[in-house]
């Protein structure tokens, strides 16, 4: 293909520097009608507004990252570090599945995903808003917060009518709109194929968030029902689930300037908070998770050498991490030029200006009111921070989590939190059954060693008076000899480190586990009464900060709509789409970055260990140019990976990326790195999506793999 005359090229960008940015509801497709056609769409925008339609019912959430159906036998795509945890699961130190991959050559040779892996497909959007704000008008505060989740619990429980239907509410635009989402969950969801971590890992660390990219970060997985379509947990004698719709693949792919969307669930944006949240975040946030999660990083790797099967239960967990930090580390680096910082503040304060010009006192107290109340949340963050990080162990977790359990079971469903009501018992059961795999005693009391030294180096005042107590913390230099002993202690007592044992607890009431000589059930009934003080503390914060937000908010929007500006809700794990064509980008003066990375890029990176390893067969099929019918004309070779310049964030990995007639032509995976920050400042010229090309997909397991089976069922195997 001959590159595009300049001319057109600057048209492209030109429109893309209008357009791309935002994160848009199903609704809001008419809306762009003009923008989608002017991009290139081909279908009818009203087709992806209506979620019982192509493509959007082939669309699914595993919870955490996004997946597709793209067969009719219930086949499901997503990224290969999405499907991690369950490859994680099945894998042991001599049946290492993460190292090796996998593939089931038959149905019955699927691997259950593991407790808690489920697969959640929208069915209905609906504005409730009408039946929560009034409501909440005069309230303040906790009686504000307990007024809403009323309210909201409500809602869920009138929506929910089998067992079958998960049913959640969703907040807009700080708290000025809000939505009832009902989704049919499905609880066995099976491993299917996964390359190998050579493959679906190709880069590591490295290499994650940055560009040239070539990994082939993609796995399969499978929904299965009972024989008479009811969603089931795990059962041997399950069917596959037959989806509404399913993608269909364009092993074409696509080219450089083609019109691309990716429809999905993003996690988390913050781009209408106020610059001084941006700030606190870039000061305080992100050092202290650079800092304090290498350190984790560290421990874990020291305490799993020459430990493999110790190394196997936290790869998940250490992937996880190694990605927020360099997310953290990105976001730092983003902002170093402090002209991003600028720019949100001087259209913060023609903001202002306009607020002032309209008359808007609302506006105007309503973010004197916010700054105070966030001045507020920060009091305890160091704190709150440490003892977050002693709580990322599995056993005083678990057992904070069962006597909690315990306590609210107690109540009628309707006055339980949330978290602990009848509908959520599943899910408690399989937190703490999966654990199993990913739990090590020598690992966790390391971890909470750490977590605990750094809270010793805390002004007494911020100390939690019965942590100290049990932990019989004295200020007098012995504390760190104390911690070390009593936790060795504790791990060596508990019972909580047994499957049977942990799940057990579960069906006992709170007076047996207050008499429990459990030291981790001691521990949580000790801090007790300090947890839910400060969880009380926080609920009237955070409703006091979010009607402060929505005010803010109101006059935002309205300032929005007179500037002619984009209004699209921040992230929140609902569906959302992105739109935009397939193009390169400059990160820095005369360099240009071209879209699209081939086979080529692969063999330049092997070095033959660590992270630029790759598996023998694949290094050969590139030497001998074993491309089959996946190269590309233009490229001469297979297309690995690509750039468009979508916007996404977190919770998109794995999203559905679609050619103009909506077609499946690759998988969302990452962003590069100059667009991390863009959860806070969008930067259209700059910020891209790395996509997984589907011609490489679909080469690896053809001439790699050989998944023959899924291929065949995929209807690309001819």
């Amino acid at each position: 293909m001959k590159h595009l005359p300049l001319l057109a090229l600057l048209a492209l960008y030109s429109l893309s520097a209008q357009a791309v940015e935002g994160m848009w509801q199903p609704h809001q497709m008419p809306q762009l009608a003009e923008q989608l056609k002017a991009h290139g769409l081909e279908l009818d925008p009203q087709s992806i507004s209506r979620l019982d339609q192509y493509p959007m019912n082939a669309i699914v959430s595993l919870g955490f990252c996004s997946a597709s159906f793209v067969s009719p036998q219930g086949l499901i795509v997503t990224n290969h570090h999405c499907a991690y945890g369950a490859i994680q699961y099945n894998s042991t130190d001599d049946n290492n599945l993460l190292q090796k991959g996998f593939y089931a050559p038959e149905l019955k040779d699927e691997l259950p995903g593991g407790p808690g892996l489920y697969v959640y497909v929208t069915e209905k959007i609906e504005d409730v808003t009408d039946r929560i704000v009034p409501k909440l008008k005069g309230l303040h505060g906790l009686e504000r917060y307990n007024r809403q989740e009323s309210i909201e619990k409500a809602l869920v429980r009138e929506c929910e009518t089998s067992e079958t239907l998960r049913c959640s509410i969703y907040t807009f635009h700080g708290g000025l709109k809000f939505y009832r989402i009902r989704q049919l969950q499905i609880r066995d969801v099976r491993l299917v194929y996964a390359p190998a971590e050579s493959i679906g890992k190709f880069g590591g660390d490295t290499d994650n968030w940055m560009w040239p990219r070539h990994t082939g970060d993609f796995s399969f997985l499978r929904a299965y029902v009972s024989p008479d379509g009811q969603s089931v947990q795990y059962n041997p004698d399950n069917v596959p689930y037959q989806p509404k719709s399913h993608l269909t693949i364009n092993p074409a792919g696509l080219k450089e300037g083609d019109f691309t969307m990716v429809l999905g669930y993003p996690g988390r944006t913050s781009r209408h908070r106020l610059a001084e949240e941006l700030e606190d975040n870039i000061h305080w946030h992100y050092p202290m998770v650079i800092q304090h999660y290498n350190r984790v990083v560290d421990i874990i790797e020291q305490q799993t050498a020459d430990r493999p099967d110790a190394a196997v239960k936290y790869a998940s967990s250490l992937a996880g991490i190694n990605n927020y930090t360099k997310n953290s580390q990105g976001m730092l680096d983003g902002f170093a030029n402090p002209a991003p910082i600028e720019a949100k503040k001087a259209r913060e304060q023609a903001f202002l200006h306009w607020a002032k010009k309209q008359g808007r006192d609302d506006a105007l107290a309503s973010i004197e009111k916010l700054k105070q109340l966030l001045a507020e949340n920060r009091k305890h963050r160091d704190r709150d921070f440490f003892y977050g990080l002693f709580n990322f162990g599995a056993m005083p977790s678990s057992a904070n989590r069962l006597y909690r359990f315990a306590i609210e079971k107690q109540k009628p469903d309707s006055e339980r939190e949330p978290a602990y009501q009848k509908r959520n018992w599943d899910r408690i059961k399989n937190r703490l059954k999966r654990l199993q795999r990913r739990f090590d005693p020598q690992v966790e009391q390391a971890v909470l060693e750490y977590a605990l030294s750094q809270y010793l180096e805390l002004p007494k005042s911020e100390h939690i008076p019965p942590l100290d107590a049990f932990f019989g913390l004295k200020g007098d230099g012995k504390d760190t000899a104390r911690i070390h002993k009593k936790l060795t202690a504790m791990y060596a007592k508990t019972g909580l480190k047994n499957e049977e044992t942990r799940l057990g607890w579960l069906e006992k009431d709170a007076k047996a586990i207050e008499r429990s000589d459990d030291p981790f059930l001691q521990l949580a009934v000790a801090l007790f009464d300090w947890r839910m003080q400060r969880e009380k503390q926080n609920k009237a914060l955070y409703a006091d900060i979010e009607e402060a937000r929505m005010h803010y908010m109101a006059a935002l929007l309205d300032y929005a709509r007179a500037q002619n500006l984009p209004i699209y809700a921040d992230a929140n794990s609902s569906l959302r789409i992105t739109f935009g064509n397939v193009m390169g980008y400059s990160p820095k003066d005369a360099v240009w970055y071209q879209p699209f990375t081939s086979l080529r890029g692969i063999a330049e990176k092997y070095t033959g260990e660590g992270e630029f390893d790759a598996p023998a067969q694949e290094m050969e099929a590139i030497r001998r140019q074993d491309y089959g019918r996946w190269a590309s004309e233009w490229l001469h070779s297979v297309p690995v990976n690509f750039l468009s310049d979508l916007d996404i964030t977190g919770g998109n990995s794995g999203s559905a990326t679609l050619d103009s007639r909506g077609r499946l032509v690759g998988l969302a995976f990452d962003g590069n790195y100059e667009s991390i920050n863009a959860d806070w400042i969008f930067k259209a010229d700059v910020a891209r999506t790395i996509h997984v090309d589907i011609r490489y997909m679909l080469w690896i397991m053809d001439r790699i793999d050989h998944a023959d089976r899924l291929l065949e069922e995929m209807q690309v195997a001819h």
